[in-house]
């Protein structure tokens, strides 16, 4: 039998690391993004330098008024000593008369720069860092409790936003820059960590739109240029995304995702030997952090790398290590189903799949395992976009199932399995399989977000 083929699953779920926790998207590959043609060298300001607001202090300084600037001052002479809250209070303090709209500007850039939690998505919670912290270095964390209780020091988010709506249509040009570069960092955690799904989907659009311009008008902060680098790694290609990130690092924008999405632009590049630097340095990185989600994206990497370099050994060595840190990597379980193909066929490939499964999917005991099992399933179809690999994935999920002794896990493969033989245009086995995974769910007493009916419903249509 023919081997499996490879799929690139080259989107990892952490790309845009500890700022704006991710920008994944639709791929649009071979298309021209839009501000990708000529990113601008290091400008509006380095990164250290946006620690304390100094890039926007010096802007305000030629166009605000006396007393605002010098608020701004004192603000940023109390973030470079880590005194983060103080400096918000000095701020909030002066957000009154002509310079309103400049302290708005800067209470927002602090805030998305600083913030440690976010409450509900309409609250954002200040921690004070280390005299000469980076933010970036901030620990961030999403509280959605209804318990959890809004402090006094806590920032509204819509009022941040309200604020900066106001300094853009004030009619100045050089606070418009200002306001825009502030809205694209606020609306950038709005759409990860919102009050409701419309929330996210309009601060995600807006942040593009603020993005697209400043990249337009040579105007992005490092920062920004790694964002902007994001979106066109997710929705273009690694290639249009390379120049923004090389701009963020030549700007000190020094978070570990940099050089990890680097090693990506060279995967793509085939630039084998540099790829491998730039990933052995974010895997430094990484493992210094403690962040083993990461780790694990790193390790994939390595493994494409060696893949790339037709080394299966190494590269097989590297899967391996990505699933020992992260057993939900899919990536990582096709990856070594290829390999296994390759040697083997299409017969080896399933077995690897299959042997992989039950961890992949878990096993559900509550809600909230089984949403967590499903959103492995629905990954591991997404991906599985060959369709031989689709077959074959397909094959693993049915294989030897009614042996599994989980129904949970039962209804989950018969389900996906149904999914992936729609898409193969194999209705009357789809049927069959969602059929039994409805026998499953009867029998389960915890809610599994499988919506059979529905599944059913479009199959009547399809067929």
């Amino acid at each position: 039998m023919a081997p499996v083929p490879h799929p690139r699953v080259l989107a990892p779920r952490l790309l845009v690391g500890a700022l704006a926790w991710s920008f994944v998207g639709p791929g649009c590959a071979g298309k021209v993004p839009p501000g990708a043609a000529s990113p601008q060298g290091v400008a509006m300001g380095s990164w250290r330098e946006w620690h304390t607001l100094a890039p926007l202090v010096e802007v305000a300084s030629t166009h605000a008024p006396s007393s605002t600037v010098e608020a701004l001052r004192r603000a940023s002479k109390l973030l470079s000593s880590g005194k983060v809250k103080q400096a918000d209070q000095v701020l909030a303090q002066a957000a009154t008369g002509a310079g309103a709209h400049w302290i708005a500007v800067a209470r927002a850039d602090l805030a998305a720069m600083y913030f440690t939690v976010c409450i509900r998505g309409v609250a954002w919670r200040l921690s004070d860092v280390a005299p000469g912290g980076a933010p970036q270095a901030t620990q961030r964390r999403m509280e959605y409790g209804e318990d959890t209780r809004l402090g006094p020091g806590d920032v509204s988010v819509e009022a941040l936003l309200s604020g900066i709506e106001a300094a853009l249509a004030a009619g100045v040009d050089a606070l418009a820059v200002q306001a825009r570069i502030a809205r694209a960092r606020v609306t950038a955690f709005a759409s990860r960590c919102p009050p409701n799904e419309e929330v996210a989907r309009r601060a995600g659009e807006i942040m593009e739109t603020d993005l697209a311009q400043l990249a337009a008008d040579g105007q992005l902060t490092p920062d920004l240029a790694f964002m902007w680098g994001g979106v066109q790694m997710s929705r273009y290609s690694a290639a249009a995304a390379r120049p923004f990130l090389l701009q963020a690092r030549a700007g000190g924008f020094d978070d570990p995702s940099v050089d990890f999405m680097l090693a990506m632009a060279a995967l793509d590049a085939h630039e084998l030997d540099q790829a491998r630097k730039l990933a052995g340095e974010a895997e430094a990185q990484q493992k210094k952090l403690g962040h083993r989600t990461m780790q694990a994206e790193v390790a994939f990497l390595r493994g494409e790398i060696e893949r790339a370099a037709g080394q299966d050994g190494p590269a097989r060595k590297a899967y391996e290590r990505a699933l020992t840190l992260d057993p939900g990597h899919v990536g990582a379980v096709l990856a070594l189903a290829s390999l296994a193909g390759r040697r083997g066929g299409e017969e080896a490939a399933v077995a690897s799949l299959g042997e992989r499964l039950p961890r992949l999917l878990g096993t559900p005991t509550d809600e909230l395992s089984a949403r967590m099992a499903a959103g492995a399933g629905e990954a591991l179809v997404a991906a599985a976009d060959e369709p031989m690999l689709a077959q074959a994935v397909r094959d693993a999920l049915i294989t030897e199932i009614e042996a599994d002794p989980s129904a949970p896990r039962r209804a989950l493969r018969y389900f996906f399995a149904a999914v992936l033989e729609a898409r193969l245009a194999e209705y009357e086995r789809a049927r069959g399989h969602a059929l039994l995974a409805r026998e499953e769910l009867s029998e389960i007493a915890f809610p599994m977000p499988l919506d059979i009916e529905e599944f059913l419903a479009s199959l009547d249509v399809a067929g």
